[in-house]
């Protein structure tokens, strides 16, 4: 990125930090102290009252839940090369009548974060006034795992991947081949919804 592209960056995330982190120190606050798992690129801390992941380069890029309802668990590479392609073929089955929202982000190396050969995002929110996209940046590279992806959807294609239609799900590789994923449905007992909440402001 040229001198602009930095300044413009450096505002958005000035920005997004005013606009969440009242909402991010909550959560931080509310999920304490737990098991820690990291890489060079995110750190994640799970407890018995919730979890959340930071970027550490961006800590405005972060996503958490609160109670009991999200499920944790170590996952193969193999595993979670599938799941990334899982993913991928949702990508490429969107509809209007399937999907009320799809988002993907992935990140392959640190040292590209902020270009388009280093990471791949995908954005389509098909139904609503808020209705969007899709917009897509970088790009899926089969074969290759993710320092880290996270998909946030609600989509009758989503069953297959995260257990329920709608919620979020992430996943941190590890220099072992036992990755972190996490698997947050936004329905059922032990779950509390951020995005539902009438004064949160909190993006996934």
């Amino acid at each position: 990125m040229d001198w602009r592209d930095r300044l413009d960056l450096t505002m958005l995330r000035a920005e997004a930090r005013r606009k969440f982190q009242v909402m991010i120190d909550y959560i931080k606050q509310q999920v304490g102290s737990g098991c820690e798992y990291s890489n060079e690129l995110v750190r994640v801390v799970v407890s018995e009252r919730g979890c959340y992941y930071e970027f550490l380069d961006m800590p405005e890029e972060f996503s958490g839940a609160l109670g009991t309802g999200f499920v944790h668990h170590f996952c193969g590479t193999g595993y979670g090369l599938h799941l990334m392609e899982q993913i991928q073929q949702m990508v490429l089955a969107i509809s209007e009548e399937n999907t009320r929202q799809l988002s993907v982000l992935a990140i392959y190396d640190r040292e590209t974060l902020f270009t388009r050969e280093g990471s791949y995002i995908y954005h389509r929110i098909a139904r609503g006034p808020e209705a969007c996209g899709p917009t897509t940046v970088g790009y899926y590279r089969p074969g290759v795992l993710p320092l880290f992806f996270k998909m946030k959807a609600d989509s009758d294609l989503a069953v297959p991947v995260l257990g329920t239609p709608k919620g979020v799900l992430f996943f941190v590789a590890n220099l072992t081949d036992q990755h972190l994923l996490v698997r947050i449905p936004h329905a059922g007992p032990g779950v509390t919804d951020l995005n539902e909440l009438p004064s949160s402001q909190m993006v996934h």
